[in-house]
């Protein structure tokens, strides 16, 4: 194309672009920004029409970058990046808190966040719900300073902080399964169902919070659809797609009337940390963890 100058770009259409190549949906990068999802799709178009070209092919199913939109990450994301640490470290240097959070873990942190608004009431204290599918990506971007994570943490970049919960396992399962009124389940059970996996999440994690492929005694544990968020799991389970190990702290906060959680047995309890950047300067975020030290 010709006419086309590079101060003409709106950020917006550059970020939504970004977005979408990190989600591959258009409904999740909408949530993201805060936007409708007519907005994306419109916002794609404007920098396809300045590219002068399809940056991404959609079908009903699935969106993927192509070629020449795997180009343009490439070029855009570092410096995009480094903008967006730029805008929220300057908006963090008045050290409020920004603290992310693994949806069914929130509370862990009831108590602690409450000392720190007791002990300094101008520090400004913001919660972020993280997502599975994207566990440390606000932390590396500087969206959130400290978050709450599950063990392990095998990231080199990060700090591993205080434990601050652990919570059994449970089985959640549809309240018409038949074995959704056994007093506890065990892994060798699984061998009998479907599980349902989350879409993505750090290979420790994988390995270690969810299942393996097979039982102790070797036989084969099938996985069936994924899901990334707490309803999507529940509603996926109330119409019968399979089982999901989860933990206490699942039961807690997140219901479905035709989902029940039993206690399960054969894989350790989950074990909550707080984990920060190794290079943050944010004092607020090590007062906080000597703050649950102290609990």
């Amino acid at each position: 194309m010709t006419g086309v100058e590079i101060g003409r770009i709106d950020p917006l259409e550059l970020e939504a672009f970004v977005v979408l190549a990190e989600e591959l949906h258009f409904g999740r990068t909408a949530a993201r920004l805060g936007l409708s999802q007519p907005r994306v799709s419109q916002l794609l178009r404007s920098l396809e029409r300045r590219v002068g070209r399809r940056l991404v092919e959609r079908t009903s199913r699935r969106v993927e970058l192509n070629p020449l939109g795997e180009r343009l990450l490439r070029d855009v994301r570092p410096a995009f990046d480094e903008l967006r640490r730029a805008v929220v470290g300057t908006r963090a240097a008045g050290y409020g808190l920004r603290v992310g959070f693994l949806g069914p873990y929130f509370s862990t942190l009831d108590v602690p966040l409450q000392r720190l608004r007791e002990r300094y009431p101008e520090c400004a204290v913001t919660l972020t719900q993280l997502s599975w599918a994207d566990v440390y990506g606000p932390l590396r971007r500087g969206e959130v300073d400290v978050q709450i994570c599950l063990l392990p943490v095998e990231q080199r970049d990060l700090t591993i902080g205080p434990e601050i919960g652990v919570f059994p396992r449970r089985l959640a399962i549809a309240r018409n399964h038949p074995r959704a009124t056994a007093e506890s389940l065990d892994i060798e059970d699984l061998a009998e169902m479907t599980i349902i996996a989350p879409h993505t999440v750090p290979p420790e994690l994988a390995r270690t919070f969810w299942p393996p492929e097979t039982t102790p005694s070797g036989r084969p544990i099938r996985r069936g659809i994924s899901a990334i968020t707490e309803p999507e799991m529940l509603g996926a389970v109330a119409h019968g797609a399979g089982v999901f190990v989860t933990t206490a702290a699942m039961a807690r906060h997140f219901l479905h009337p035709d989902v029940v959680f039993v206690p399960f047995t054969g894989m350790p309890d989950a074990r909550v940390v707080l984990v920060w950047r190794k290079d943050t300067d944010n004092p607020r975020v090590r007062e906080l963890a000597a703050i649950a030290v102290e609990q």
